[in-house]
């Protein structure tokens, strides 16, 4: 049997699912046996009708002065997310273009002291990436927070294509997730701890000429300053905390 959930994963939303799933079940019907059933107002129904329309789902017949509505054909979904995965495709395709219209555009303006704030995983996944086309660096603090928030399998990957591109990192975390950079520690990779009864929400991450200072909160949020002074006393204050650091 057809759920709802499984048809919101294809793409749907919750009316959407649930008119084609009453649709599935009359093979046939008018919009005044839908509404029945849904139990939805008559501008929803006919609304999620028309997406479905759209979609190309849902077909109707006229019977008098009647739409009479049927699913167009069980193969449809599938045609559907072809459809959309092409679209997807094309999508990248021309963001690949301007994004690289954007950095050419970039290079193009003389570098400033700079500070840019980002919020929330997608934001702070989105600086980690952009570190990946940096050198060495070297970060301090990491609490369980970050790793509750950006799940195990994210910073894996990262350290996985960080070792690919030969980017050292020598990094002091929280000694409460010491399980973590026991397993992380490679010959790209050195890791220290804080002592266990210094435990910071932060995470300060130093590269090149940028430092940036994360705060592990429900909603993270990353605050970078693009500086080279700022930058260098940053790396001579880790120097001095990754000699008391405990290996």
């Amino acid at each position: 049997m057809v759920e709802i959930t499984d048809l919101i994963k294809l793409g749907m939303n919750k009316n959407e699912a649930k008119t084609y799933i009453s649709l599935i079940k009359f093979r046939k019907a008018d919009a005044h046996q839908i509404i029945q059933d849904t139990k939805f107002h008559k501008n929803i129904v006919y609304d999620n009708l028309e997406k479905l329309i759209d979609k190309g789902l849902v077909t109707f017949i006229l019977e008098g002065n009647k739409r009479i509505f049927q699913l167009t054909s069980a193969n449809a979904l599938i045609d559907n997310i072809e459809e959309e995965q092409k679209e997807l495709g094309r999508q990248k395709k021309k963001a690949i273009e301007i994004s690289k219209e954007i950095e050419k555009s970039l290079k193009l303006i003389p570098q400033k002291q700079e500070a840019m704030i980002y919020r929330g995983v997608k934001g702070i996944k989105s600086f980690y990436n952009e570190t990946l086309k940096g050198k060495d660096f070297v970060t301090f603090g990491g609490p369980q927070k970050s790793i509750d928030l950006m799940g195990e399998t994210f910073w894996y990957n990262y350290d996985i294509k960080r070792a690919e591109k030969k980017i050292k990192a020598r990094l002091i975390f929280n000694y409460s997730i010491k399980h973590h950079g026991a397993k992380i520690k490679n010959k790209f990779t050195e890791v220290k701890y804080f002592n266990k009864e210094f435990e910071p929400n932060t995470e300060t991450h130093i590269q090149d000429d940028k430092v940036g200072v994360i705060v592990w909160g429900d909603e993270p949020i990353l605050f970078l300053i693009q500086d080279k002074s700022v930058a260098e006393s940053y790396k001579k204050y880790f120097e001095n905390m990754w000699k008391q650091a405990k290996s």
